[in-house]
């Protein structure tokens, strides 16, 4: 198998010596001239303009890539500060009565039942109900299953909330 690629290498290399041998000087610089640039050519597009490229494309992405390692960083550390499964509050009226007392609110509605919370409230504070969240997901585990807030007059808000406990937060599952 290697003798007629040896034979095709050396008929190839023969061709190319008689088409050599057959020009002028003046047309043998004229052609090495042109190879070299198409060379060169070559080898700018295919090595050295991708890399530039991305080069380029990588200085524009890298501030956007900081900022979302960073909001890695802080969900990480929120993670962390949530309470693990053990030491999770069990969900009871008494506890979600507390946690609206503590934020200085008052439900309309509330009900409380199989790891859910459904609340209304027609006026509350913005900073309140947030407040009265952000308790209830580090003592209890839950999450903001649905929401519905309409602003009001004074700053004040009505929400329609339901609230569920994390699956990771029930014991057993």
């Amino acid at each position: 198998m290697s003798e007629p690629t040896n034979q095709l290498a050396a008929g190839l290399r023969d061709t190319f010596n008689e088409f050599w041998d057959a020009r002028a000087e003046r047309e043998r610089t004229y052609l090495t001239v042109a190879a070299v640039f198409v060379v060169l050519t070559l080898i700018y597009l295919i090595a050295i303009e991708p890399a530039l490229t991305g080069r380029e494309a990588l200085r524009k992405s890298l501030p956007v890539l900081h900022q979302q390692a960073s909001q890695m960083q802080q969900m990480a550390q929120e993670l962390a500060a949530l309470p693990s499964a053990e030491n999770r509050h069990d969900l009871s009226r008494e506890l979600i009565d507390n946690a609206l007392a503590a934020n200085g609110l008052k439900a309309q509605n509330l009900s409380v039942s199989d790891g859910a919370v459904r609340a209304q409230f027609s006026t509350a504070t913005m900073s309140g109900l947030q407040g009265w969240l952000l308790e209830l997901q580090r003592s209890c585990g839950l999450y903001v299953e649905e929401i519905k807030i309409t602003g009001q007059d004074g700053g004040q808000v009505s929400a329609n909330v339901v609230l569920r406990q994390s699956q990771s937060g029930i014991s057993g599952a």
